[in-house]
């Protein structure tokens, strides 16, 4: 059997990032399988990003361009690309990262051993931009080294709870094509992160997911969007006040309640920090607009469970900055 993948990369602006479309390009071409169908999702770039996508086209006809405007998050370029890919099984690859020559084929083997498998993840090894290791996953189990690899199945449920308040699995690998199609990256609000509440969407469809020992090795970048100070930071509380419902509805949330709402309000004093920092340059319509965002995110904080996390003295210090959002709100205007 050879049926064939598809495998969607976005990119924006990738040129000037740090020349990512040729390190890309070059990682996932150099693949031991060859029945690829490499989706390319130019999204918007203003730097030379489409016209490199162009000549790495005209020397593999396996790749498909496609060239969109860009809408302010990266869940409408996935989106693109999950609109048009047709393999049998599907991946999203990061512009930023790479993979080992045999991942996809090791990926692929697995399928076609275990059918009844719905996704496939190859083993994520996370490094910094010097090269120091951050550390190695194979789903949710801590690997010192690539060598320790064990193959292992775990059930979507059990993959969608532990990822609940934060990630304890670390999922880079394929769908399976009817999975992958089942909810679309539209969401229906244009967040930051959209794409994650998207990813944990399917992961309650999914019945087994198994493991590969291909590498993918993704990197982190100080100066990428999910790193970087900006008022788009402050949609991460809206997705926080989704999850918590999510969770809720499929009995997911008792489970992980001190880690979600430990990690909400995290999210929600650092989007809080960022608000008092853009203040000064918003519109009244903005500030009403942000000011309504945190609102409903500091509504949401189950505080008790929040405090009960803490002791002494950081217990009371933040119980006053709990009891009350303006007051919380004032606290980090002056403070900042």
């Amino acid at each position: 059997m050879n049926p064939q993948v598809s495998i969607i990369t976005t990119f924006y602006n990738s040129v000037s990032l740090g020349d990512f479309v040729n390190k890309s390009m070059d990682s996932l071409l150099n693949q031991s399988y060859r029945n690829i169908e490499f989706i390319c999702v130019n999204d918007g770039s203003k730097d030379d990003t489409l016209n490199q996508l162009l000549t790495y086209q005209k020397k593999d006809d396996r790749i498909k361009i496609v060239n969109k405007e860009n809408e302010g998050t990266a869940q409408y370029a996935k989106a693109a690309g999950q609109d048009v890919a047709t393999g049998a099984y599907i991946m999203l690859f990061d512009h930023d990262d790479s993979i080992s020559s045999d991942a996809v084929e090791k990926a692929v083997q697995e399928f076609i051993k275990n059918p009844e498998l719905d996704m496939v993840g190859m083993t994520v090894k996370t490094v910094f931009s010097d090269g120091k290791i951050k550390n190695i996953y194979a789903l949710d189990e801590l690997l010192e080294n690539v060598d320790e690899y064990k193959s292992h199945l775990i059930t979507g449920s059990d993959a969608l709870q532990k990822t609940i308040g934060r990630y304890d699995i670390h999922f880079r690998g394929f769908y399976r094509k009817d999975l992958f199609k089942k909810v679309s990256f539209r969401f229906t609000e244009r967040l930051l992160n959209a794409d994650e509440i998207v990813e944990r969407q399917l992961l309650q469809y999914a019945h087994k997911i198994g493991t590969c020992n291909g590498i993918y090795t993704h990197y982190i970048f100080l100066n990428s969007s999910a790193k970087s100070f900006n008022l788009k930071k402050i949609d991460i509380v809206s997705t926080d006040l989704y999850m918590r419902d999510f969770a809720k509805k499929l009995n997911l949330y008792e489970s992980r309640k001190a880690i979600f709402e430990s990690v909400a309000y995290k999210n929600f004093i650092d989007a809080i920090k960022v608000y008092q920092h853009f203040k000064p340059t918003l519109s009244a319509e903005q500030n009403e607009f942000y000011n309504n965002r945190l609102k409903s995110a500091f509504d949401g904080l189950d505080k008790k469970t929040v405090l009960g996390t803490y002791r002494g003295f950081t217990k009371v210090y933040n119980q006053i900055l709990l009891s009350n959002f303006s007051l919380l709100n004032q606290f980090y205007k002056i403070k900042k």
